[in-house]
């Protein structure tokens, strides 16, 4: 079928009459298209798009990591600030100031997840495939991250069955490659001493182990050289295996600063879904915070690395869950400020406890525009004033976005 690309959707795909989504199109394609339900594969590009470009990486159409790196950086990233105009659009705003996006540079992604197939491949799946592309080169993952695929290949084609599985979590921190291992079972002595070696030859931080087979596994620490840290506003802050970092040092600064200013002025804050201290530890040295988190560990680690800073305001913390159990408005009306930094899925009953609060300062970081346009909507019918968005592009060639904005009343 031959077919003309009149926009990219929400996820990246071309979208053709039908509505028909083709991969790795971009709108003002002339396509001749093999079709399949309402998918659509490339057979061949008639006329290219004015706004196509070449890919940067060798991988990219197969690797399910990336989807526009086919687009022309202009248009990128006006696709990219239209997400979000659509998403807040979709909840009822039609009036919002959208400030410029914020991109981070290439090979700057500090966080990825492998899958690794008895060591003859170890990469990112292939769209809409379990088939794992073998990774050689990636534009977008740190230098540091892209040369250990191969150390690691080989080390994994003495370790694995031929057809077995194993994903691989890396963080890069300050002082290395922090890595958890996932797989069914437990390691046995003979593969513990040869991870052990393998960190050793690599100089790899910390290696740990997740067990698959159980419920809630918790990473195993098999081999830990030294203990993986970061730097939050100059402190060093350890981290406990599987800890949540931004996927860019340079979009966790953007991020930072915004939240920084947002709460200029506000004596007591409170810093929910707060993680390892990523905007916490940043204002102790200006403001009380309260840091609450569901992560022992994360909580833990942010408690042990404050002690370290030497004369901070007061920090406090808790574990808490906050889907079971959010912040009620007794609770949040001791405080003048709140930071708020859900998961994908966004904070409803959070958000909904805070609309309810006397809380007249918020400012919200999201990696979901559509699950934050939800939440603002709440805030706003609340009597908050939504304030600019800052678009932040973490992701580079992905339709995922960061964004962030203060809310006041």
């Amino acid at each position: 079928m031959r077919v003309n690309i009149s926009h990219i959707g929400a996820k990246g795909d071309g979208i053709a009459d039908g509505p028909l989504f083709v991969p790795f199109s971009v709108d003002g394609d002339d396509l001749e298209v093999k079709v399949n339900g309402k998918q659509g594969r490339i057979k061949h590009i008639h006329k290219a798009s004015p706004h196509r470009v070449a890919p940067l990486c060798k991988h990219f159409g197969r690797c399910g990591g990336c989807a526009l790196q086919h687009v022309s950086e202009d248009h990128y990233k006006n696709w990219k600030q239209q997400k979000v105009i659509t998403e807040l659009g979709h909840r009822g705003f039609d009036d919002i100031s959208l400030l410029p996006l914020e991109v981070s540079p290439l090979a700057s992604r500090r966080r990825a997840r492998l899958t690794a197939i008895g060591g003859r491949a170890v990469g990112f799946a292939e769209r809409g495939s379990h088939n794992i592309i073998d990774i050689t080169e990636c534009p977008v993952m740190a230098p540091e991250i892209v040369r250990f695929i191969g150390p690691l290949r080989v080390f994994l084609k003495g370790q694995l069955a031929a057809r077995q599985k194993m994903a691989i979590q890396i963080n890069l921190a300050d002082n290395g490659l922090d890595i958890i291992l996932e797989s069914s079972g437990e390691p046995d002595l003979d593969l513990r001493m040869d991870i052990a070696a393998f960190a050793e030859g690599q100089d790899v931080a910390r290696i740990c182990w997740r067990d698959t087979k159980l419920k809630k596994p918790s990473p195993e620490i098999l081999c830990e050289r030294r203990k993986p840290h970061v730097s939050f506003a100059e402190h060093q802050v350890f981290l406990p295996p599987g800890s949540f970092l931004q996927a860019t040092k340079a979009g966790e600064d953007v991020l930072m600063d915004f939240v920084a200013k947002a709460v200029e002025g506000a004596d007591k804050i409170v810093d929910i879904f707060a993680g390892c201290g990523t905007f916490t530890v940043g204002l102790i040295g200006r403001h009380a915070v309260h840091a609450v988190e569901g992560d022992q560990h994360m909580t833990m680690a942010l408690q042990q690395s404050s002690h370290q800073m030497g004369k901070i305001r007061n920090l406090t913390t808790e574990v808490r869950d906050l889907f079971l159990r959010p912040l009620l408005p007794h609770e949040l009306n001791k405080f003048d400020a709140v930071i708020i930094d859900p998961p994908r899925a966004g904070a409803r009953d959070q958000i909904q406890e805070i609309a309810l609060s006397e809380v007249a300062n918020l400012v919200m970081v999201s990696c979901n525009p559509a699950t934050f346009a939800r939440d603002a909507r709440t805030l706003v019918d609340a009597g908050f004033i939504m304030g600019d968005i800052l678009p932040v592009d973490q992701f580079l060639y992905s339709s995922h976005l960061e964004i962030v904005s203060t809310f006041r009343r």
